[in-house]
């Protein structure tokens, strides 16, 4: 005879109203950005904020400095931005005493040049660029990255002054 008994207890994880196979698990349904201020819930340390280059809208994500907290203060705000190459650039009333400087961005970031000073969004390479990867005209501080498809930077509407940017907080 079979000395198990018929019935055995699930493992001590298990729950059936958590797991239910038509429920999603609680933790997906956790927001993972607070509306009311635009910070992640799951990194408290980054913001997320948008940005409409163009027409074109995207999601950026901030990294946690004194830069993006005086960013973050003076949003919403609505420039006029260039490109060079594949990177947009705006300008911003920001300064930073003690920026740091790096001189390798990669596609996706976003980044502060305190020559301008501007906020620059790389999407490709920049006429430095010798492959994909963009090249600064002079270094900058990453500040976070930004999310866009492949096509993206070629919907941007370009006008004879410029391209219309807004900068707010994530909805």
């Amino acid at each position: 005879m079979n000395s198990s008994p018929a019935f055995r207890f699930p493992p001590f994880w298990f729950h059936p109203f958590l797991f239910h196979p038509f429920r999603f698990p609680p933790f997906l349904l956790v927001p993972r950005i607070d509306i009311g201020t635009g910070f992640s819930t799951i990194h408290p340390q980054l913001s997320n904020i948008r940005i409409n280059v163009g027409g074109v809208d995207f999601v950026g994500t901030l990294n946690s400095s004194s830069l993006t907290e005086k960013l973050l203060g003076i949003l919403p705000y609505e420039t006029i931005g260039e490109t060079w190459g594949k990177e947009v650039y705006f300008p911003t009333d920001l300064n930073v005493d003690d920026p740091a400087l790096v001189s390798e961005v990669k596609v996706g970031d976003i980044a502060y040049w305190p020559d301008g000073p501007d906020i620059c969004l790389f999407f490709g390479p920049t006429p430095k660029s010798t492959n994909d990867v963009p090249v600064v005209a002079s270094p900058v501080m990453v500040i976070g990255s930004f999310q866009f498809g492949p096509e993206d930077f070629d919907r941007i509407e370009r006008r004879r002054n410029g391209i219309l940017v807004n900068v707010g907080p994530a909805q």
